[in-house]
């Protein structure tokens, strides 16, 4: 499973590091931070760890907020 979330997670890590416009590098992190919080929820109900859940909910909260932080400043 782990090869296979690594493998989805090239492309926005590439479009997180080249990307050529700022919001390209925004779409890039927060696609990321999609995928890695997709993984922590599936291992954490695979391995009956629930507080991985709780870990991953609160960082898709996190991306999201500062997505619209930074889309607030970066509009202007």
């Amino acid at each position: 499973m782990g090869i296979i979330l690594f493998t989805v997670a090239v492309l926005p890590i590439y479009r997180l590091v080249k990307g050529p416009t700022v919001w390209d590098r925004i779409a890039g992190f927060v696609s990321l931070t999609t995928k890695f919080a997709i993984f922590l929820s599936v291992l954490g109900t695979e391995e009956h760890m629930d507080y991985l859940v709780y870990v991953a909910l609160i960082l898709l909260l996190l991306s999201l907020g500062s997505m619209a932080v930074l889309s607030h400043f970066l509009e202007e």
